[in-house]
């Protein structure tokens, strides 16, 4: 049995999905042309921008400003559109995201089943104070680690970062939660872990030898049982 369970944060406890979906009606207006896309579709064009850009974002390579900026003319270029609205697209995508935080649904009544009863801790990739500033906004501290990959100097799923979570909550097993495949799943199972794979998206599991799938975290009860507790 696990004695820990260590979460990513954004779009597994951070419910960026739904802000998102927002801020993307809102290119909508900006770029009219984009209303005969679906919301799903533009949802994954979007997501797939965001990772092309992962690496140099986190590195510091493009500051957030020039990577939204990149996601737009990139999300332009996909449906054969000019870029000359690019920039006022981001600022509507901006200025609409950031009225929609919360919580992907579950967080909050999962937290409480789980305090007192296993060490919690965070695994994120991303620069340290904006990562620190969302554990704040959503109330999600007091943790029992938490390890970012700029504080840490490793990326998930580099080992470093996981092992650097295991070592300040000093216990033997522990079960890593999270919604990328690769960087979440496949980085706990490389170093020994337990994994389960939040896939709020319902994509097509990779192994499902490898990690228990979920698409939410409702019924929490679902959660709990997986980590072998009990009410």
């Amino acid at each position: 049995m696990s004695t820990a369970v260590l979460f990513d944060l954004d779009d597994t406890l951070i419910d960026l999905q739904y802000a998102r979906r927002h801020g993307l009606r809102a290119v909508q207006r900006i770029l009219p042309e984009l209303n005969k896309v679906p919301l799903d579709e533009l949802e994954l064009a979007h997501d797939a921008e965001l990772t092309a850009n992962y690496q140099r974002t986190l590195e510091g390579n493009l500051s957030d400003e020039e990577a939204h900026l990149e996601h737009m003319c990139g999300i332009c270029r996909r449906y054969g559109l000019a870029t000359d609205k690019a920039a006022d697209a981001v600022e509507a995508y901006v200025h609409e995201q950031q009225f929609y935080p919360r919580l992907v649904p579950g967080v909050e009544e999962l937290f409480d089943a789980l305090r007192g009863r296993m060490k919690i801790g965070v695994i994120t990739n991303g620069r340290s104070q904006n990562q620190r500033d969302k554990l704040e906004f959503f109330d999600l501290l007091p943790l029992d680690t938490v390890a970012i990959s700029e504080e840490v100097g490793a990326l998930k799923p580099n080992p470093e970062i996981f092992r650097y979570a295991l070592e300040n909550l000093d216990v033997q097993k522990a079960t890593m939660v999270g919604d990328s495949w690769e960087r979440d799943v496949l980085g706990a199972i490389g170093i020994g872990m337990d994994a389960i794979w939040l896939n709020r998206y319902r994509r097509p599991c990779p192994d499902r030898s490898l990690a228990v799938e979920i698409n939410g975290f409702e019924p929490i009860r679902t959660v709990l049982r997986i980590l072998r507790i009990t009410s």
